[in-house]
């Protein structure tokens, strides 16, 4: 089912509810989305909420997902961390990326179950976060190297790894619902899909 969003496309009714369901600016983060649309189908999308509360304010930040047939759009929404002059609303400050799925390097999907000792095909996770890489950024993980030799004191320098990793999510059960937590992993599996058909040309 699709419907026309903020007077412009047609967009599946579920990305719609997904966005006014998180509360936060839905119509904004919509269009941010649709900007990059071009027309093109969503296959499968994502909205994740996070919201983090300091002693004395609460600052939140949206996520949205949609998954097309050749690229990754990705919505950003959050609160100006400027406070607004005296008398007036706040302001939300917005970014968008569309990725090419042949530039999508790491879909990590991390799962974690209770009672994997009893653990079945199917069984639902209770967390699910996904790293994403594309490129953009990279993270160094740095470690001293060490011989096999017990009795060895020399400085064998550092070792590392290099690890693109653009947007991290954790999504847990407890915190967000097992909904969430199924949706998410979800669009981490089309997505994995979707950039392995890509990279091999077969879109």
């Amino acid at each position: 089912m699709v419907e026309v969003y903020a007077g412009r496309m047609s967009v599946p009714h579920a990305l719609v509810k997904d966005l006014q369901a998180a509360g936060y600016y839905p119509q904004l983060a919509g269009t941010m989305l649709l900007e990059s649309l071009f027309d093109e189908e969503i296959i499968s999308h994502l909205v994740h909420i996070d919201t983090h509360v300091d002693l004395d304010s609460i600052h939140r930040h949206v996520t949205a997902f949609a998954l097309t047939p050749t690229r990754l759009l990705i919505a950003h929404v959050d609160d100006d961390p400027q406070p607004a002059p005296p008398g007036e609303p706040p302001r939300g400050m917005t970014s968008s990326e569309a990725v090419e799925l042949t530039d999508v390097r790491t879909v990590l999907i991390g799962r974690t179950y209770e009672k994997p000792a009893g653990f079945s095909p199917g069984q639902p996770p209770v967390e699910v976060s996904l790293t994403l890489g594309w490129g953009q950024n990279a993270r160094i993980d740095a470690f001293p190297e060490s011989c096999a030799d017990p009795q060895c004191d020399a400085d064998h320098g550092y070792g590392g790894s290099l690890l693109s990793e653009d947007l991290n999510l954790r999504i847990s059960a407890q915190a967000e619902g097992p909904e969430v937590v199924e949706r998410a992993e979800s669009f981490a599996v089309d997505l994995r899909r979707a950039a392995f058909r890509a990279r091999r040309g077969l879109v």
